[in-house]
């Protein structure tokens, strides 16, 4: 064998340790998905207008709806107007928060104002460009939805759209909202 035949097969050889390395290591990237029970992981985000949003802000006060989605997905075009229902047949209610957590990442800055607009939606959209936020809770998967109590308890997660989401919402809010 020539000494350029071992040097090739080290780099293969080297090449495929690496390769198993990360298939190794990546499952521990991303966070573990949320599920019902657990505390929400905090966060602060901002809007299109640049107005930022915390989600210790409403510990105590209100009961917090996450719709993780993007306006470029139908099925989270349609859980989003859900929730502008919710919002609407709910309107002055205190003890409830709609945000949407975008994901639409580089398209953000053109289908937020449009889907915004498109849609009548009124509660803050909050822009996780770098899916920080996302990867806290472990979405893989949108729409995903996350009730969370005053409490920081998460009290309700979907995958998907959701049929009964008012009603859902409704219920969940009347259950835990601060008396």
């Amino acid at each position: 064998m020539t000494r350029s035949h071992y040097v090739r097969r080290a780099c293969s050889v080297s090449a495929l340790a690496v390769l198993i390395a990360l298939v190794a290591v990546i499952p521990d990237a991303f966070g573990e998905q949320v599920g019902d029970g657990d505390q929400a992981p905090g966060f602060t985000l901002q809007d299109m207008a640049g107005k930022t949003y915390k989600l210790s802000d409403y510990r105590g006060k209100a009961v917090v709806v996450l719709d993780f989605g993007r306006f470029t997905c139908e099925p989270c075009r349609k859980t989003a107007k859900d929730l502008q229902r919710v919002r609407d047949d709910l309107a002055g209610v205190e003890t409830l928060r709609v945000f949407q957590v975008n994901l639409d990442g580089p398209l953000t800055d053109r289908v937020v104002p449009q889907g915004i607009r498109e849609l009548g939606i009124t509660f803050p959209v909050l822009l996780d460009r770098k899916y920080e936020v996302a990867d806290a809770y472990g979405i893989e998967t949108i729409p995903f939805i996350v009730v969370i109590d005053p409490k920081g308890v998460i009290r309700h997660t979907h995958v998907g759209y959701e049929e009964e989401l008012r009603q859902t919402i409704t219920e969940l809010h009347a259950k835990y909202r601060p008396k």
